[in-house]
């Protein structure tokens, strides 16, 4: 019985110890919890601005980790004052009377992001632009309904950004007492994304009128006579003398002579002037008799031109890029390369057509457009022989009309982006001192010209949105084409298969 008594008491005691255990397991463990799993609490706080915390119970000390972004400043055991210096995140610690870690707080310093919404929402209403800050940096996301109310965004995003700079610059170089730059600041981070469409179709016509007249009286004559020792005569429209008298070759066979065919007369190889050409229309003559030869051509003449240039381009491009057309050809320019050798470049001419449309909001469209017509011309061309080389070019010129401008007009609108008229007139006259006035045959001793031209450039812009159409909708210019039967090809003259008329499909009445 005494044994079972023993036992009986062992067992109990091991029983206490085990529950004594358990006790001190769970104070320890209670302690430690208070001591680690420390409730936390997050502070957001905008850069430069302040905040008083205030504590249930009275605390001993206060630890901020990071005091280059939090400056605390303790006003009472259970008030503090905290200031935002810097982008960033830090902890704050804190103990109470016991001398025990009872609570943190983590705060987080970002930019004035509500400010900035305020901004945003009071400067570009209707516009769901969200605002974060990441590190240093702003992120915008959301939708717009223009790219220029993006544009402000942007603006107005990086007016906050640079008071962020402009503080750290000054702070940089008050630590550091060098003006060297601070490259810890943030950007912009733009995700915002344009609402609508997006994509712009611009139907341009240019359209040039080019009229010319011209009015020419050019009477070109040559006469030789001899008398004697003695030859003479008089020349208008040039010649080249002494050949004109005496040939490269000395006397040449004559062709005016006597009946005989004795040389009496001059001869007509020792007499060249240039030759007389009539351009378009004209009168000429001839006479000869004995030892006077004497040959006229009279070019007069009036024209009148007229000429069209029509182009017709459609550019399809996203906003804000540029979309490019030209409607003509090339000619080539020869480049000198070293001492004996010769590249040849390309230069542009013809319609030339660019465009940077930009989608605003309520549907409006903004187009900078540059456009150029541009053609051959003789009027200044240059002969070019560059280097060792034994050729001569002939470069033309260019006349260029151009224009440029920038216009806002709502989608289907239509403006006219230029009208340019040219008019020029140019006139000449050659003649003979003295003769050239004589009363009757004083036009015979005289040249003049006159030549007027005008010209009128006109240019049409369209913008549209352009949207996705249905495929099945579309329509091709080689959808109708059939290749031909021998029966349209050769009985018909055609060169493409001759479709009947579609007849509509028979649907019987209802009763």
């Amino acid at each position: 019985m005494f044994e079972n008594f023993r036992s009986y008491v062992q067992r109990a005691a091991l029983l206490l110890i085990a529950v004594l255990s358990i006790a001190v397991v769970q104070v320890d463990a209670a302690d430690s919890t208070s001591s680690f799993d420390i409730p936390t609490e997050i502070i957001r706080l905008p850069l430069f601005q302040s905040r008083v915390i205030t504590l249930p119970v009275p605390a001993s000390r206060v630890s901020v980790a990071n005091p280059d972004l939090v400056d605390v400043v303790v006003i009472s055991p259970t008030e503090f004052y905290l200031l935002a210096k810097d982008i960033g995140a830090t902890n704050l610690l804190i103990w109470e009377r016991d001398s025990k870690l009872r609570s943190t707080r983590q705060i987080e310093v970002t930019h004035d992001l509500e400010g900035l919404k305020a901004k945003l929402y009071a400067l570009i209403p209707d516009n769901a632009i969200e605002v974060r800050s990441a590190q240093r940096s702003i992120v915008l996301s959301g939708t717009v309904q223009s790219a220029t109310a993006m544009n402000a965004a942007i603006r107005i995003a990086e007016g906050y950004l640079a008071q962020v700079i402009s503080r750290r610059g000054e702070q940089f170089q008050q630590e550091s007492g060098s003006r060297r730059e601070d490259r810890s600041v943030g950007s912009i981070i733009n995700l915002l994304e344009i609402a609508g469409a997006q994509q712009v179709m611009l139907e341009v016509k240019v359209a040039e009128i080019s009229r010319t007249e011209l009015k020419r009286l050019e009477p070109n004559f040559n006469a030789f006579g001899r008398n004697g020792n003695w030859s003479f005569g008089g020349v208008n429209g040039g010649a080249t003398f002494p050949d004109a008298l005496f040939g490269t070759e000395g006397l040449r066979k004559p062709v005016i002579g006597s009946q005989n065919n004795l040389p009496v007369g001059p001869a007509a190889d020792e007499f060249r002037p240039n030759d007389l050409v009539i351009q378009n229309q004209g009168i000429f003559a001839g006479f000869l008799s004995g030892n006077f030869a004497f040959n006229i051509a009279l070019d007069a003449a009036k024209e009148k031109g007229l000429a069209k240039i029509l182009a017709e381009p459609t550019l399809t491009t996203l906003t804000g890029q540029e979309a490019s057309f030209l409607s003509g050809g090339e000619f080539p320019i020869p480049v000198p390369q070293g001492s004996n050798g010769v590249a040849i470049q390309f230069k542009n001419f013809g319609v030339g057509l660019k465009v940077v449309p930009v989608v605003l909001g309520g549907g409006r469209i903004n187009v900078r457009i540059d456009v150029s017509v541009s053609e051959l011309s003789t009027a200044s061309s240059v002969l070019v022989t560059p280097g060792q080389v034994n050729s001569t070019f002939v470069i033309p010129s260019l006349t260029t009309r151009s224009a440029s401008g920038t216009v806002e007009l709502a989608d289907g609108q239509t403006i006219g982006l230029a009208g340019l008229i040219a008019d020029n007139m140019r006139s000449s006259a050659s003649k003979f001192p003295g003769l050239a006035s004589l009363p009757v045959l004083g036009p015979m001793f005289r040249s003049q010209q006159w030549q007027k031209g005008q010209s009128e450039l006109v240019i049409m812009v369209t913008p549209r949105l352009a949207k996705p159409i249905d495929p099945q909708r579309v329509k091709l210019p080689t959808d109708a084409y059939r290749d031909p039967t021998d029966a349209d090809f050769f009985w018909r003259g055609q060169l493409q298969r001759s479709e009947p008329a579609a007849h509509p499909e028979h649907t019987d009445p209802k009763p």
